[in-house]
């Protein structure tokens, strides 16, 4: 009785292996995730800083560097390397020194003037391969666009600029108290984690899916002290000067519509000081655009850049 027991036990087993098989092989594959197939790479930067690059599509295809913003990180381009766009572009981003993955020198002089962050765009143009690439620069990441451009405009080409959510430093800062003011800028561990926390709501949309809002916000608390008071001695303002060399460059302003940083007013004085720029809107978006309308997004950059090349 107990070994026709142990039989049937078994067959039943086996039977139930048998049914469960299509089952078992109809289920999704778990869905990629953006970086997935990306080269990671370190570059050295101005004063030997490393630099945590990313880099999807083939290189020769035509290129797109993505700039970050101010304590932000290569992730907040997950919805373009996400997207298809490394089937007709080379797209590289990387971490700004004092971000992410990259270095984080103490010094003031690493961040208080224009010379460390134009060579380390250099740098990372040059290690990445890219010739004339499209530049798309989000926010504080355009006061990094134009710092390359004063030192190496002649000398490294670019297809484009794209300022996203941007005035670059072209315009005088609006009043400090209008300003927002999400960070902190103290040595106060606490203070930081609550100002990068308020930062949240300044820069991302309701449309933003909260598991990468909560990577983003993560990648924010990595960011040191001695950025902010890098930053705070330079200041805001100082590209003024540039605005005739723009003139010579194809350049797009990507704008939001609800967007509380580059706000409507502040918008219009960037265009009136850009007549010859392309400007396109995202009526519904925010400051970080290029995740709460990423389709329209990857649309804009696909027609600069990434077809008909």
């Amino acid at each position: 009785m107990t070994d026709r027991v142990c039989r049937l036990k078994t067959l039943w087993l086996a039977i139930g292996l048998a049914l469960s098989a299509p089952a078992l092989l109809a289920q999704p594959a778990p869905a990629k995730a953006p970086f997935d197939g990306a080269r990671f790479s370190e570059v050295s930067g101005f004063d030997a800083v490393p630099l945590n690059v990313v880099a999807k599509g083939e290189a020769g295809r035509p290129g797109v560097l993505f700039v970050h913003g101010y304590k932000q990180s290569y992730l907040s381009w997950s919805a373009q390397f996400g997207a298809d766009l490394a089937q007709r572009c080379h797209l590289v981003a990387y971490d700004l020194r004092g971000h992410g993955n990259s270095g984080q020198p103490w010094q003031a002089s690493a961040y208080d003037n224009s010379r460390p962050w134009a060579e380390d765009m250099a740098a990372v143009i040059k290690a990445s391969g890219l010739v004339k690439p499209l530049v798309v620069a989000w926010s504080y990441g355009g006061n990094v666009a134009l710092d390359f451009l004063r030192h190496h405009a002649a000398d490294l080409p670019l297809a484009g600029l794209v300022l996203v959510s941007s005035p670059a430093g072209l315009l005088p800062p609006p009043a400090a108290a209008s300003a927002p003011r999400p960070f902190a800028g103290t040595t106060d561990l606490a203070r930081n984690i609550a100002a990068t926390e308020r930062a949240a709501g300044f820069v991302f949309g309701a449309g933003v899916d909260a598991k990468l809002q909560a990577q983003l916000t993560a990648a924010s608390m990595r960011v040191g002290p001695f950025l902010d008071r890098g930053a705070a001695a330079r200041g805001a303002g100082n590209n003024g000067d540039l605005l005739p060399l723009l003139k010579t460059l194809p350049l797009t302003l990507a704008l939001g519509g609800h967007d509380p940083i580059v706000t409507a007013p502040l918008a219009q004085r960037l265009r009136a000081a850009l007549p010859e720029a392309r400007v396109v809107e995202f009526p519904n978006s925010g400051h970080a655009l290029f995740l709460d309308d990423s389709a329209a997004f990857n649309t804009l950059l696909n027609e600069l850049q990434c077809s008909a090349k």
